[in-house]
């Protein structure tokens, strides 16, 4: 027993995105194990070192950087689909698999920057994926690609054909390690990352390049193929417009309707008010009434109406919360304001055993902002974070809130309020910021929309990054100059609102 528990304890601190999703752990140790057995079994002795081999690696390599996003950000498509399949039906079965390979390694962990892990997933998917098309196009068409058989229709077959058990294999994988890992149904992963509409038409574009691809490289070698990258280019800044116009519809959707939300809890908040000083009132006199009569039952029955009627009062105080727009704009230290948010949590009860790090760029210096909103910000950040880490389950081995400040691009600030807890799902990070959703059981739902408000009337914007079992950072960035004030510290002011911001690969 006492082995068992050491080996998980391993497992968890190389893989603890995996050591609680034992079906997922295990279908990427298959997918690895599956990749790296085919790699060794078809090693091309001596071919390795060849121009050809090394030429046809450098282009895949370099096809990578143009990888695609898909709609949901859970997955990519990377244009390298179309030198891949030039490969498999120009090279030998076991040339095309080590250059296919070769390329995702070098891809997957220096220019999309995964971990190893997911590094060695990707490489294992795309060797079977590889191997898998290679055997099928070459058993469909034995002869070597030339420009005489492009005129046969057993050409236009295999090819053809090639295609689409790439596209099929190669995406039923990913969306297998993308639906453990996000316990969804398999086919609504696929849909949604892969079998929308979009998403079909790109890959058809993508498959559909490979044979000029091969024509390119068959009439004038590999001066063909280094132009063939201009259509290429064209395809992505297609599909980066794309998903570029579906944020932006979505940002503005969303802001629209916090916009419209925030001006009818302004009103409701102001009647609630109202009606909560009449019953407050009315409550504490029925308290001193029942303590003067000796009834204990009327004074507990008051109790209680007192008690919800302080629940009512802190809901009231979210929605005008939400609903104000009003700033004082001035001059001050943010990283004096960091420090000072950090002093005033910490005596506070929930805030035991939590470390609070703070890692402060002193370049930023004074910004031109309201303090007391953005204190407001940082005292709500921190204190979900706490909470997080406190109800965990199972507990966090590390309280540890981390808050980094620092410049960003285009005069902007970022601070960074980073925790060890346990995360959230992607569907939870979606939702945070929305009023009314809530995942505490006493949470009025307020808290973080009144964040996302403040800095969009900061000209900034609010964001959460986070995965399930390694905690969340939520990222708050805005000008370190605010336009439109009226001059001096004090003024008023609001700021211009910002937006906020094939081969597949998958989160596995």
């Amino acid at each position: 027993m006492e082995t068992g528990g050491q080996k998980q304890s391993l497992l968890e601190r190389l893989m603890p995105r995996y050591a609680g999703n034992r079906p997922l752990l295990v279908y990427v140790l298959c997918v690895v194990a599956s990749g790296a057995g085919l790699l060794a079994w078809r090693f091309p002795e001596g071919a390795l070192l060849s121009w050809s081999f090394l030429l046809w690696l450098g282009f895949c390599l370099a096809a990578e950087f143009l990888w695609l996003e898909t709609v949901s950000g859970e997955g990519t498509e990377s244009m390298a689909t179309t030198f891949n399949l030039g490969v498999i039906c120009l090279l030998e079965p076991d040339l095309a698999v080590w250059v296919v390979a070769g390329s995702v390694l070098l891809a997957t962990r220096f220019i999309q920057k995964r971990d190893w892990v997911r590094t060695l997933f990707g490489l294992g998917q795309m060797t079977v994926t590889a191997l898998i098309c290679s055997l099928v196009f070459h058993s469909l068409h034995p002869a070597a690609a030339s420009l005489a058989s492009f005129g046969s229709v057993i050409t236009a077959l295999a090819i053809t054909v090639t295609g689409l058990v790439y596209f099929v294999v190669n995406t039923f994988l990913v969306a297998g390690a993308v639906a453990l890992e996000k316990r969804q149904a398999f086919f609504t992963v696929w849909r949604t990352n892969w079998g929308y509409r979009n998403a079909v038409v790109t890959s058809l574009a993508l498959f559909a390049l490979s044979p000029i691809l091969i024509i390119s490289f068959l009439s004038t070698n590999f001066f063909g193929v280094v132009l063939f990258f201009l259509p290429l280019l064209i395809v992505k800044n297609q599909n980066r417009e794309y998903i570029h116009l579906q944020r932006m519809t979505d940002q503005l959707v969303s802001t629209e309707r916090m916009a419209a939300q925030g001006e009818m809890a302004a009103s409701v908040a102001h009647e609630i008010n109202n009606y909560l000083g009449v019953l407050g009132g009315r409550a504490q006199l029925i308290q001193m009434k029942a303590q003067r009569l000796g009834d204990d039952s009327m004074r507990a029955d008051a109790e209680i109406i007192r008690q919800q009627v302080q629940r009512m009062s802190t809901l009231a105080k979210g929605l005008y919360q939400f609903s104000h727009t009003e700033m004082r704009v001035q001059r001050f230290d943010l990283a004096k304001l960091i420090l000072e948010a950090i002093d005033f949590v910490t005596p506070q009860n929930i805030f035991d055993r939590v470390e609070i790090v703070p890692e402060l760029d002193p370049e930023v210096g004074e910004v031109q902002a309201d303090p007391g909103q953005l204190q407001q910000v940082l005292l709500n950040l921190m204190k979900n974070a706490a909470e997080a880490m406190n109800e965990a389950d199972p507990p966090c081995a590390t309280k540890r809130i981390t808050l980094r400040m620092h410049k960003a691009a285009h005069g902007m600030v970022r601070v960074e309020a980073t925790d060890s807890g346990p995360g959230m799902a992607r569907a939870v990070a979606q939702k945070v910021f929305e009023p009314h959703f809530t995942t505490k059981k006493t949470g009025h739902g307020f808290g973080l929309a009144t964040c996302f408000r403040i800095l969009q009337l900061h000209g900034g914007r609010l964001w959460v990054e986070s995965e399930p079992g390694q905690g969340a950072t939520f990222i708050m960035e805005f000008p370190r100059r605010m336009r439109g004030l009226a001059g001096a510290d004090g003024a008023t002011g609001r700021g211009d609102e910002r937006d906020a911001g094939g081969e597949s690969r998958g989160a596995a």
